[in-house]
């Protein structure tokens, strides 16, 4: 599992880059991870730049967490990871969409905590939470979309290093 101080490690890094330095990171993120790149812009080609923009954007973040975590390593996820993953997320979505109106918010809760990445979601979900950089506002449609776009890449990661599952709290 991830910890929090890594993410908040990736955050403070990823946010003292220049924009060069950004460009050179993104090119090296669609190097090292063509499949997530690939998935992504398949998946989000018909939502618009805002959504894939976002969706690449935490990607990579979570990318970088990975790394950080590993020593400077993050493992390059194929694509039976993720269509794996997808099939988990579906499960995870559909287990979560069974839940009653009223109790939606604590299955939600209830299955982030036994996530194996939980620390990595909730970064995702309060960013989903915060306005853009133009100031709009996701709808609840998009940040779905987002979300299952992004359980779906952390999944991948956590399938490709099942062997190696990190502890570091």
């Amino acid at each position: 599992m991830i910890g929090e101080e890594m993410v908040e490690k990736a955050c403070s890094e990823v946010g003292d880059y220049s924009d060069e330095q950004m460009v050179n990171e993104f090119d090296r993120f669609f190097r090292e991870q063509p499949a997530i790149c690939d998935f992504i812009v398949e998946l989000t080609h018909e939502s618009g730049q805002k959504i894939q923009e976002l969706s690449l954007f935490l990607s990579y973040m979570v990318f970088k967490t990975m790394e950080a975590a590993e020593t400077g390593f993050a493992h390059t996820v194929q694509a039976e990871d993720i269509e794996e993953a997808y099939r988990e997320t579906e499960s995870w979505m559909e287990r979560v969409s069974q839940a009653k109106e009223a109790e939606l918010q604590q299955a939600i809760v209830a299955n982030l905590q036994q996530d194996t990445e939980p620390h990595l979601l909730r970064y995702v979900i309060s960013e989903l939470n915060e306005p853009l950089e133009d100031r709009s506002e996701l709808n609840d449609e998009e940040k779905g979309e987002v979300f299952f776009v992004l359980k779906t890449v952390i999944s991948s990661f956590r399938t490709k290093s099942k062997g190696k599952i990190i502890e570091i709290e």
